[in-house]
């Protein structure tokens, strides 16, 4: 009769290997609802007993799993044995059992788990003050920071403030996996937060982080990174419309866009709407990208039109050349009646410091403002809308992918792609053969409305 090797269950979704381990049949009844403490790693797990144990091993790698698996495994056939023989005695009126020899615990549920205290850390960690996962999130940003783009650490730190509350200042080095998800599933079921965008941006935050304090890079602050490997399952969400704008949507914004005019002492908000739809148009940039331009990032480079993208969402700026119609509409002589700076938002008007960019509330409110003044479908973003639209129409036309990213700021899909540079002139070709939109607002009205508001 051959033997039967208990070994790690690695999960296929996930790639995270779990003990799993079933119960004896003449054991069942005594222990089933009861909670056991197991070693796992560098920890204690507190394990509710079924008739199957199933315990994360908290690890993706082949031998640690096998080496904590080795562990768990045997602690829980030795308790199972002292059950049998009755070296289990209760030790308090609550009922909570102990092993003499093995000192593991099985508790009823409800009562409070006595576990084992976790091993000592190394000298190096033992001398290293209590630090949150907030402190934690200090540290790497730091470190990160001539490595990450801007934004992508703010955003980032939007994710780690949410965790950090919810870890209620337990020092970083005890979180666990089951930490970490339970504060996802907190964002989903208690604040309302999509799955599909915990995962997306709160899971990817967190996992980079703690990525980063299990490496070589932070000098290995902790022992592992607990949100490896999670996710929330997503629903299936069927979409109910493209996601590009239709032929109506777009003459409704662009004819709204070309009729704004601008009024009061800070004509800024006019300004986006008139021009941020406009270039999003010509362009495929994120409204976002345009709302942080200025007049500096407007000129003529070996005699191409062009606008500077400085502030962009992967951190790297790229020049795009601007479409004729731009130009014939006054937008060049629209920059050049301002007095420099932004040209969509008034930095007088905005606290130094505040959580979120001017450029970044102007985008919102050109959101705002479109939605809201077109009726727009709201299966259609009204911003990032004109970026699937402008991919979309340049395809149509036949300009290369290579070109469309370069013109967009998307990433290239190989490392051979990544070798290609496209030139100026050949960014200002594939922009020369993108049709022109219908509605706009004459040169003439363009020089007398701005003009005027610019110098009253």
């Amino acid at each position: 009769m051959s033997l039967r090797i208990a070994r790690p269950w690695k999960d296929p979704k996930t790639g995270v290997y779990y003990l799993r381990q079933r119960v004896p049949s003449d054991l069942l009844v005594g222990v089933k609802g009861q909670i056991v403490a197991l070693p796992i790693g560098p920890a204690w797990a507190s394990i509710k007993v079924g008739s199957v144990v199933q315990a994360s091993l908290r690890t993706k790698e082949p031998k640690e799993a096998r080496i904590r698996h080795s562990a768990a495994d045997g602690a829980l056939k030795e308790l199972w044995q002292a059950e049998r023989s009755g070296a289990l005695s209760s030790t308090d009126p609550g009922g909570v059992f102990e092993h003499k020899d093995w000192r593991r615990h099985l508790v009823p549920v409800g009562n409070v788990i006595p576990l084992e205290p976790l091993p000592a850390p190394s000298p190096a960690k033992a001398n290293e003050p209590h630090f949150t996962a907030g402190d934690l999130f200090e540290r790497w940003a730091l470190d990160r920071a001539d490595k990450r783009a801007p934004n992508t650490i703010k955003r980032y730190r939007g994710s780690y403030r949410s965790f950090d509350a919810f870890a209620n200042g337990r020092d970083a080095r005890d979180l666990t996996s089951d930490d970490v998800f339970a504060w996802a599933e907190r964002r989903r079921d208690v604040e309302g937060i999509s799955p599909r965008a915990i995962n997306k941006n709160d899971l990817v935050a967190v996992s980079s982080v703690f990525r980063w304090a299990s490496s070589r890079a932070s000098g290995k602050l902790l022992e592992m990174n607990p949100a490896a490997g999670l996710s929330l399952d997503e629903p299936r969400i069927v979409a109910q419309r493209e996601r590009t704008f239709r032929e109506s949507e777009i003459a409704a914004i662009l004819s709204a866009a070309s009729g704004v005019e601008p009024r009061g002492k800070n004509p800024t908000r006019e300004f986006a709407r008139r021009w941020c739809p406009w270039l999003a148009a010509y362009t495929g940039a994120r409204i976002g990208e345009l709302t942080s331009l200025e007049q500096r990032d407007i000129r003529i480079e070996a005699g191409i039109p062009i606008m500077h993208l400085r502030v962009t969402k992967t951190g790297e700026p790229r020049v795009v050349p601007l479409h004729a119609h731009l130009i014939e509409q006054g937008f060049f002589d629209f920059v050049g009646t301002l007095p420099g700076g932004p040209l969509f938002y008034d930095p007088r008007k905005h606290r130094v410091g505040s959580a979120v960019t001017p450029a970044e509330l102007q985008s919102r409110s050109v959101a705002e403002w479109v939605r809201v003044t077109v009726k727009l479908d709201p299966g259609v973003d009204p911003n990032h809308g004109w970026r699937h639209t402008w991919k979309t129409r340049a395809l149509a036309v036949g300009i290369e992918e290579r070109l469309r990213d370069a013109i967009t700021g998307h990433r290239v899909a190989s490392v051979g792609r990544r070798y290609e540079t496209p030139t100026l002139t050949m960014l200002a070709e594939a922009i020369r053969r993108f049709p022109r939109y219908q509605a706009e607002m004459t040169h003439e009205n363009i020089l007398d409305t701005y003009g005027k508001a610019i110098h009253s």
